[in-house]
């Protein structure tokens, strides 16, 4: 037998839902379910069913409703004694306690913050959800318990929310948040949370409707905007890429103006300037193919006007934008170019040997990144050249084994980044700092992870998502945890897939055939290496892994392999977890 008092009051035998009839019936089972297991004597029961009536005849009306409750419930459920009465069922037996008993076990601190298992737990606890408590029912006590229930309600469903989007899955989130906002406009959490999924879901043209709405419900409530709202709305709104095409249709419509100088601070200079900041931010959305288009143009233009030191700079951006896509041999090429050009001037001949060696990390060309790091000294010089030494140097540590120092190299990175004199993109370096900390096998890089996926969909930066989710991936691995690890692979490959970013395909793909492979699916391993080495192969990149024979379908996997990114597991997941 099981009693529901979420929804509706009533009473289920072999699954068969009986009605109770009657607010006085009602009242006396919620109350004795409120104390179950607990004897309530009958002077309680009585001042809480009948509290204005003090006469004789009320402890007769309170035996006629117990009988009458006894009946419905059937035989040695509703016990008696001098003590007063009490229910003889467990707590799993009520809906209510059986809630809020998931309810808290999914949100106990001592679950896992990034696993898949959590956001399962949670959307059991979710599902067990019935309704109102207590509905037409008016007890003392029965008002703080629903607040209890309501309140671990909310907090399941902005946790589920919160895990979607943190899997890249911001469609579901943004169902569960449009809901949870509607019942409850005060919740300024829910708000902000519902509008990190419109910017993760492309909807960022309904963001300035969606906070006209907040801001309407919360002064109809008489409560103003809290920080977090308040930053998330300056942080989400604002879009630089139309501020600047507005910019550029007043200052050089039809792109004939014609630098005077190399001077940024040069009027003439303004349309170049707008066009290469254009650039960056079609690159970080996974335009590439138009940002190289407005570079090439621009390198074109300063090329023809003499311009050889901004044509280095205008090269070295070009370099940038295929770093993302993944084609690193002509990024080399183009370095190489830039480079022979900044001789004949007074460049940034440093900042050129550094982006050389950071690429030549990234190819696991170690020996040679080390050269062309060395050449270029010690960390000094502007902050943004600094900020770039700092991480070069971790990513070569990193991939050679010298974790430790490679946590080192982008905590000063991250540190120097922060200063309000840098003008250095934080985004990757907080990628930077959590695959450090993530090889140096401490569970922290999970909380870096989830600040570079925040910020990457909050800045609309999908290439940056992917390679945060493809990382992501093979720290769940790492841990012990593949189901969540395919999550986070597909959401990155996805989003590689649909920016062009073919390097971090490869790699998402290689995350996912790893976990595949770690829960036994050999088929789905082998067909994720193949994906993998067919993304590498399309950007002319060398496979990080060899396909061998699998026993059964013609071909096998190497048993721990992954991608060769440098990076090795340094203690077992068993370690790290404890």
């Amino acid at each position: 037998m099981e009693l529901r008092v979420m929804g509706r009051v009533e009473i289920l035998h072999d699954g068969v839902a009986h009605g109770i009839q009657g607010r006085t019936q009602r009242a006396l089972l919620s109350l004795l379910v409120l104390r179950l297991r607990t004897w309530t004597p009958a002077s309680l029961i009585v001042e809480a069913l009948w509290p204005d009536e003090w006469s004789d005849r009320v402890a007769t009306r309170l035996h006629v409703q117990i009988h009458r409750l006894r009946k419905q419930l059937g035989n040695g459920v509703l016990l008696s004694s001098p003590n007063g009465y009490r229910l003889d069922l467990d707590q799993h037996s009520v809906d209510a306690w059986r809630f809020e008993h998931s309810a808290r076990t999914a949100l106990a601190e001592d679950m896992p913050d990034h696993d898949l298992e959590t956001l399962r737990c949670l959307e059991a606890a979710a599902s067990q959800w019935g309704g109102e408590p207590f509905p037409d029912v008016d007890l003392p006590g029965t008002a703080d318990w629903q607040s209890e229930l309501h309140d671990l309600h909310t907090r399941i469903r902005e946790k589920c929310a919160e895990f979607h989007l943190e899997f890249g899955d911001g469609s579901t989130a943004l169902r569960l948040l449009t809901r949870l906002t509607h019942e409850h406009p005060e919740n300024e959490h829910a708000h902000v949370l519902r509008l990190s999924a419109l910017q993760q879901t492309g909807q960022d043209t309904e963001l300035a409707g969606a906070f006209v709405e907040v801001h309407r419900a919360l002064k109809e409530l008489g409560l103003d905007p809290s920080p977090d709202l308040l930053h998330t709305q300056r942080a989400l709104v604002r879009n630089r890429e139309e501020e600047i095409r507005s910019n550029l249709a007043v200052v050089d419509p039809a792109g004939d103006l014609t630098p005077s100088t190399e001077d940024e601070a040069d009027p003439t200079m303004r349309g170049s300037v707008l066009r290469r900041e254009l650039a960056y931010i079609l690159m970080a959305k996974g335009r590439h193919s138009e940002a190289l288009s407005l570079l090439e143009r621009l390198e074109v233009l300063h090329s023809g006007l003499g311009h050889e030191n901004l044509c280095a700079i205008l090269l070295r951006d070009m370099v940038a934008v295929m770093s993302l896509t993944g084609d690193l041999r002509r990024a080399l090429r183009l370095l190489g170019e830039a480079s022979r050009l900044d001789q004949r001037t007074t460049g940034t001949d440093a900042m050129l040997h550094i982006i050389r060696a950071l690429v030549l990390a990234h190819m696991s060309r170690l020996r040679r990144a080390e050269d062309a790091l060395s050449a270029v000294g010690e960390p000094t010089g502007p902050k943004a050249r600094q900020v770039m030494w700092w991480r070069t140097r971790s990513q070569i540590d990193r991939r050679t084994g010298r974790h430790h120092d490679a946590v080192v190299g982008a905590l000063t990175a991250w540190n120097l980044a922060r200063s309000d004199a840098a003008e250095a993109d934080v985004g990757p370096i907080l990628l930077d700092v959590a695959c450090s900390i993530r090889d140096d096998g401490d569970a922290a890089c999970f909380d870096w992870y989830r600040t570079a996926l925040r910020f990457a969909y909050e800045d609309m930066r999908f290439p940056l998502a992917a390679s945060a989710h493809a990382s992501m991936a093979k720290a769940q691995l790492l841990w012990g945890r593949p189901k969540t690890a395919i999550v986070h692979s597909r959401a990155g490959l996805e989003l590689a897939r649909s920016s062009g970013c073919w390097l971090f395909a490869g790699k998402a793909a290689a995350r996912l055939a790893e976990a595949e492979k770690q829960m036994g699916n050999a088929s789905a391993a082998l067909r994720h290496r193949q994906e993998a080495k067919s993304f590498y192969r399309r950007i002319d990149f060398p496979t990080p892994f060899p396909v061998e024979s699998v026993p059964g379908i013609g071909s096998t996997l190497t048993a721990g392999q992954v991608a060769r990114d440098g990076s090795r597991r340094t203690r077992s997941p068993d370690r790290m977890r404890s």
